[in-house]
């Protein structure tokens, strides 16, 4: 068989079985989707990175400490660690709004610093997509500012607050609990 015979059987070849093939399916651009506990405090819609949060549990029973700043609710039991619980709102400087069976506690093991948050309620987990997110909290109240540093959008006009744990843990105010 000639050089030509053969490129002229691999050519048919290629037409006969190039006429059924299917093209590739275009290629999609992948979003990463960042996974979320949402929760609310002072009428806003909250989300923390669900890596940062240590666990949710029901509001349980507190020991109050004396000389402690009022939104220090006090000490809780939890699997034999002592957790301290902070009314969250209070703290921002406002006040909890949910019934109190419709209350929660985030709990947050960051730096070495284990603290329970008392939120309004716990709205499950979500996901956000990463483009969703706007790092942008200029309008947002100045007690906000510091643990929110963006959002994302739900849609046109809802909003979730990011909030950062890391922020709080850290944050001067949060650390000084005594009064003076």
């Amino acid at each position: 068989m000639s050089i030509e015979n053969v490129l002229q059987v691999m050519n048919n070849l290629n037409q006969r079985f190039g006429a059924g093939a299917r093209s590739l399916p275009a290629q999609v651009d992948y979003v990463p989707l960042i996974p979320v506990i949402s929760f609310t405090v002072l009428g806003h819609d909250w989300a923390a990175p669900l890596d940062e949060v240590a666990e949710l549990i029901e509001i349980q029973d507190c020991t109050p400490l004396p000389g402690v700043k009022p939104w220090v609710i006090g000490v809780s039991n939890l699997r034999g660690k002592l957790l301290p619980v902070i009314d969250f709102a209070q703290f921002l400087g406002g006040q909890l709004s949910a019934v109190g069976r419709m209350r929660r506690i985030v709990v947050l093991d960051r730096q070495d610093v284990f603290v329970g948050l008392v939120v309004d309620e716990i709205k499950g987990m979500r996901h956000f997509s990463s483009d969703a997110y706007e790092a942008d909290n200029r309008d947002f109240d100045e007690a906000l500012k510091p643990f929110v540093p963006g959002f994302y959008y739900r849609d046109e006009n809802v909003r979730t607050l990011l909030f950062s744990p890391d922020a709080l843990v850290e944050n001067q105010l949060f650390q000084d609990v005594a009064l003076t």
